[in-house]
């Protein structure tokens, strides 16, 4: 009774294109494991369970195409699983270009499409792997859009079991109700029972294909066995489905009879009683597959392979069917969008926040009681404050005739006891308030504790919902090693380290482009081939290491090859041919590494697919930089050059240093900041009319942020000093003056909009704890803000000279 098996369902889809991609990368990594291990019956069986389920899941929600090629696959799969057939490099190149194949025709369904490209040669050439059967033939699927007349196999099958159970009986009376609640109006209830040919080579999978077939033309109400059992890796022989449908009853077992899938079935209306029973009609008898009706499910074939050899059969096909296979591919197009957003959590991190959750409710049970007793408090406070008032007005009234009683001699003592008789309690109107004042205040700080605890870790929880491995990118280059290696002809082994370390989800998102490049140019600048490095005493075969690991609250991954390093004569000879070097100046490594960043700089002397166009490591810095990162480089000569990208584990809470500039409050990345310094006026110079301090023997320029945000300042704090904060790396770094600093605090950073967003040297804004707006400073592109100001201004004013 569910619609989970709806092909216009998204959720379906979504989960479909969810798990179609995990079964792909498994596909993948395996096939490389194999590659270097034939003997690996594990990654062997792991593989093959990938494409039974991806071929099952597409049939499923009938992207024909893509089982009928996954099962081409799956076949020679079997045989490797088997025996028969030995992993060599030729069936590892034929896999992985299957696999490309099979990311093409979920890319097509992802878009609203269906992939139209001829892959008959590739299933061709999958079967030839195939040993040949002892009858002389080899397996092969059978033709989905080919009609065959009906085998012997068939003629031969039961066709109907007189001992049966009567379909009705085995309802239970809750059942009943459930599937009368369920039928449309005007619509029968059908009873089918469909006996499977456990010879077919999709057969565990035949329950699912005749369940679509019927949901096109029916309400499926209820299966036996239930969907959920249909839907695992098993063979059942006999299937019972209770639909409800307004078609005929041949109908319905012309479309639940599918060749070379199904034996035969048989219908049976049922009808339901007012008292809740249902009871069986009629029972016509089985109807054999017909011959010339097309299934509405493909059984097996490639949909391309079938047009190729019957476009006869096409041409017959329904307009109907046309139709239908363009729905489910418009509904794909619509998931994969939403597809991206998919996040798998494990279930103790739920657990975890949801107990949390729990203890926010008592904490928030305990501030409500103690919003009432604080109202209660200020009643009995209102109370106490007003007889205290009264008897200090009946004070000042009595107060004339006190001081006339000591004008005409009385004695001094009895005055005394008469005020204290009288007024001596108004000390104790307000000790009651006091006492319960003090309990309540220590209970609202208590809760107030529990909820700043609770806070933390629900923050924290949330945040480790967001992290995910970075496996999920690592994962990915196994392939682009190896095939990258022989465009190159290079032998280079790929080691990863450290891919459980994770971090947020939008982070991985945008980090394979970067590391993709420095993969790219450490093997093709970096590593030798395999003369040269038997030339140099080196293996011939070069490492590319890939390393994650954590620092505090940053991610560093690590890119290292065992190269010849950086030429760092040929990248200061390429940057003064370029223009960005003076060929007098003097660099050390370190600065002429940085080079390499430049855009457009490539000290490749020839153009090719990998390398030479001056594209790659300046992208590498600018999507680092846009992710609050930094990424440096270093090098030795004949022995390797190492990359070291490092990351905010997130982007959407992060650690801010708060500083006043006038009127504004400002937050910088606390991972920006270097240091922070307090000096006097005459401490700041000026080199070329640029404003200077000196930090242990090291110039730092300055950054005015009044005059750079237009902001009105008196520049100096109380105290008369200027308050500088260095910021930057360790080879590109400026100080900001500012008013003051207010101190650090976590900072959720929400994204600028409209007009805001192209505000140069900002990166979005918070909202502090007293409601106000603090904006987050973006530091690179401060420092190339300033850089561009001071240029300018250095301009006008040689301008003015000449």
């Amino acid at each position: 009774m569910s619609d989970y098996l709806d092909i216009n369902n998204e959720e379906l889809l979504k989960d479909f294109f969810s798990e179609a991609e995990q079964q792909v990368e498994q596909l993948e990594s395996n096939i490389l494991v194999i590659e270097q291990d034939p003997t690996n019956k594990e990654a062997i069986d792991e593989i093959f369970r990938a494409a039974h389920t991806l071929k099952g899941g597409s049939a499923t929600v009938e992207m024909s195409e893509l089982s009928g090629f996954t099962h081409a696959v799956e076949d020679l799969l079997d045989a490797i699983r088997s025996n028969q057939v030995t992993v060599t490099e030729e069936t590892i190149d034929l896999l992985l270009h299957s696999l490309d194949i099979i990311k093409d025709m979920l890319a097509a369904r992802s878009n609203g499409e269906v992939y139209s490209q001829d892959v008959s040669a590739t299933v061709t050439k999958l079967r030839s792997y195939i040993p040949e059967k002892k009858d002389g033939k080899k397996k092969t699927p059978p033709q989905a859009a080919k009609p065959v007349p009906v085998q012997p196999k068939v003629q031969a099958a039961p066709v109907h079991d007189e001992n049966a159970v009567d379909p009705a009986s085995l309802l239970s009376e809750y059942e009943i109700l459930e599937l009368r609640e369920a039928v449309p109006q005007g619509n029968k209830v059908y009873a089918i029972r469909v006996h499977f040919d456990e010879s077919s080579l999709m057969n565990t999978v035949g329950g699912i294909q005749v369940f679509a077939a019927l949901k096109q033309d029916a309400v499926v109400l209820k299966t036996i066995p239930e969907f959920d059992v249909l839907y695992e890796d098993e063979f059942h022989p006999e299937v019972l489905y209770y639909v409800a449908s307004s078609s005929s009853e041949s109908n319905l077992l012309a479309i639940a009879n599918i060749p070379d899938v199904t034996l035969n079935a048989s219908i049976d209306e049922l009808t339901f009683s007012a008292e809740g029973s249902a009871s069986k009609t009629a029972a016509p008898a089985p109807a054999a597959p017909p011959q010339e009706v097309k299934p509405v499910v493909a059984a097996s074939a490639p949909e391309v392979e079938s047009k190729a050899e019957a476009p006869h059969t096409e041409a017959a096909a329904p307009a109907a069917d046309a139709n239908h296979q363009k729905r489910p591919a418009g509904a794909a197009g619509n998931a994969s969008h939403s597809s991206g957003s998919v996040l798998r959590v494990d279930a103790k991190r739920i657990d975890y926040l949801l107990n949390l959750v729990s203890e926010t409710v008592i904490t928030k049970a305990s501030l409500n009681q103690s919003a009432m007793e604080f109202n209660e408090l200020y009643a009995l406070f209102q109370t106490a404050n007003g007889e205290y008032k009264d008897r200090l007005r009946k004070l000042l009234d009595k107060f004339p005739s006190y001081m006339e009683k000591m004008q005409q001699g009385s004695d001094l003592n009895t005055i005394k006891k008469d005020l204290a008789a009288d007024y001596a309690g108004m000390f104790e109107l307000f000790g009651q308030f006091e006492t319960s004042m003090k309990y309540s205040v220590t209970k609202f700080r208590s809760s107030a504790q529990n909820l700043g605890r609770i806070s933390g870790e629900l923050q924290e929880g949330v945040m480790k919902i967001r992290m995910v491995p970075i496996s999920q990118i690592f994962s990915r280059f196994p392939r682009v090693v190896r095939d990258l290696s022989r465009t190159l002809n290079k032998n280079i082994q790929l080691v990863i380290e450290g891919e459980d370390t994770e971090l947020d989800k939008s982070v991985v998102e945008d980090l394979l482009d970067p590391i993709m490049h420095c993969v790219r140019n450490s093997m093709d600048h970096g590593i030798e081939t395999p003369e040269e490095r038997k030339q140099l005493g080196k293996s011939e075969q070069g490492t590319l290491l890939l390393r994650a690991s954590n620092e505090g609250n940053m991610i560093v991954i690590e890119v290292v090859d065992d190269g010849k390093g950086i030429d760092v004569e040929a990248v200061k000879a390429k940057a003064v041919e370029r223009g960005l070097l003076h060929p007098g100046k003097n660099l050390t490594d370190v600065e002429a590494y940085q080079l390499i960043f430049a855009p457009g700089f490539s000290t490749s002397k020839t153009i090719s697919s990998v390398s030479g166009r001056g594209v790659g490591l300046d992208v590498v810095k600018t999507h680092i930089e846009k992710l609050n990162g930094t990424v440096t480089v270093i090098s030795e000569r004949n022995r390797g050059t190492r990359f070291t990208i490092k990351l905010p584990l997130t982007l959407a809470i992060i650690q801010g240093l708060l500083i006043r500039v006038g009127e504004e409050v400002y937050s910088i990345p606390i991972t920006s900041v270097i240091e922070s310094h307090r000096v006097r006026s005459e401490e700041i110079n000026r080199i070329d009319s640029y404003e200077v301090f000196n930090v242990r023997n090291e110039v730092i320029s300055l950054l005015r942020l009044n005059r750079l945000f237009g902001v009105p300042s008196v520049e100096k704090g109380d105290d008369g000093h200027h308050y500088i904060v260095i910021v930057g790396t360790a080879e590109k770094k400026v100080g900001l003056m500012v008013d003051s600093l207010i101190g650090e605090e976590d900072v959720v950073i929400k994204p600028l909009k409209d007009q805001f967003t192209n505000s140069p040297g900002i990166a979005g804004a918070s909202i502090l704890g007293d409601g106000s707006v603090s904006l987050i400073i973006d530091v690179g592109q401060l420092l190339d803000l300033g850089l561009k100001q001071e240029m300018h201004a250095r301009e006008r004013r040689e301008a003015s000279i000449w």
